[in-house]
């Protein structure tokens, strides 16, 4: 009796270690996936940004070569007087 009773929990024991591994296997696995995506994201936030910067930049800059080429020197003091009013 007592060798069937160790038997039938060692047999037990294997098995609870296999699942536990399998388990422990699952969650290192998906929290790894989810910090591998949540840095994939950061990442593509900050390239995003980054365009977004570049694409406003190279706009401010169009518009002040457009105003510096098409308005005359009375234009460009009258318009600087009122900005500098408001």
């Amino acid at each position: 009796m007592r060798a069937q009773l160790t038997s039938l929990l060692s047999g037990w024991g294997r098995c609870a270690v296999l699942y536990l591994a399998l388990a422990a296997a699952l969650v290192s696995t998906a929290w790894l996936l989810i910090r591998h995506g949540r840095v994939q994201a950061e990442t593509e936030f900050a390239i995003r940004r980054a365009e977004a910067r570049i694409r406003a930049m190279q706009t401010a800059k169009d518009i002040r070569h457009d105003v510096q080429q098409n308005a005359g020197r009375a234009d460009l003091e009258r318009r600087a007087d009122r900005w500098m009013r408001d």
